[in-house]
């Protein structure tokens, strides 16, 4: 257990909001509420875009559905898989983040750990989306316990493979991938010339935990429901906001519309 050290994002200076040139935001539970993209949150992205703010979604997503979101939502790209693939937007070429010499292997040896773990634990279910994803294989987190996902994980390293879950999904994954580290390739390669001041990262869950290392994100926001899983995390976001999932997020992006917008 950690000690939670978050501050309310209304405490944050207003020089803060002003730097922030690019929004690294996880989805589901953070771009979602109850499960779907709302109204208020696409025009959000719209006002975003207008006023020169870039948004990357860095999802647990597959690639296969990524794909599509990266094409469709006004945003400047999106990462699938935990770091594992980069769509930078307008365009359907996919970017390997991980290096994968022989996909098909790969997605052998992923589905032989999946049925050690299945073992162990018969009632986990492969998720539905397996068939389109390249770098990790997923199954459904249903009620499994804080303690069996520790053992999962556990397990998964005896075997040379991450793991990491989220709201939605168990992921197994090649180790040493994950949001932060997709995300600083994508920075370095894109947007060099970004500070980190310049970077705000967001998320609810604790897949999105490496977005939250302040030594490499020093600006970053829990939507309000990350509170539920805010002592199972060593980092930790800097803010959090008051209201949940995507309701959250747009209140942290009217503090940067505030901040960016002459004031008339």
């Amino acid at each position: 257990m950690y000690i939670l050290s978050l501050s309310p994002i209304s405490q944050a200076a207003s020089t803060c909001w002003s730097n922030i040139r690019l929004i690294a935001t996880d989805m589901d539970g953070t771009l979602t509420k109850e499960g779907k993209f709302s109204t208020a949150l696409l025009q959000v992205l719209e006002d975003l875009t207008a006023s020169g703010i870039k948004v990357i979604i860095v999802t647990g997503r597959s690639a296969g559905w990524v794909s599509g979101v990266s094409s469709l939502m006004p945003v400047a790209g999106a990462i699938a898989e935990n770091g594992g693939i980069f769509y930078p937007n307008g365009t359907e070429q996919p970017i390997a983040l991980t290096s994968i010499p022989d996909l098909s292997l790969h997605r052998q040896q992923l589905a032989a750990a999946f049925a050690e773990l299945q073992r162990e634990f018969p009632q986990i279910q492969e998720s539905a989306d397996n068939r389109f994803r390249l770098t990790d294989w997923t199954f459904d987190v249903a009620a499994l316990t804080l303690q069996e996902l520790q053992t999962l994980s556990n397990l998964c390293q005896s075997m040379g493979w991450g793991f990491t879950y989220s709201t939605v999904q168990c992921h197994i994954k090649p180790q040493g991938q994950d949001k932060a580290v997709g995300l600083l390739q994508v920075l370095q390669a894109y947007w060099p010339d970004y500070s980190p001041e310049q970077v705000v990262t967001v998320g609810d869950s604790p897949n999105d935990e490496s977005l939250f290392a302040r030594h490499q994100f020093p600006v970053s926001v829990g939507v309000a429901n990350v509170l539920k899983y805010a002592n199972q995390l060593q980092y930790q976001p800097t803010y959090v906001t008051s209201a949940a999932e995507a309701t959250g997020f747009c209140e942290l992006a009217s503090y940067i519309l505030k901040s960016t917008v002459p004031r008339i």
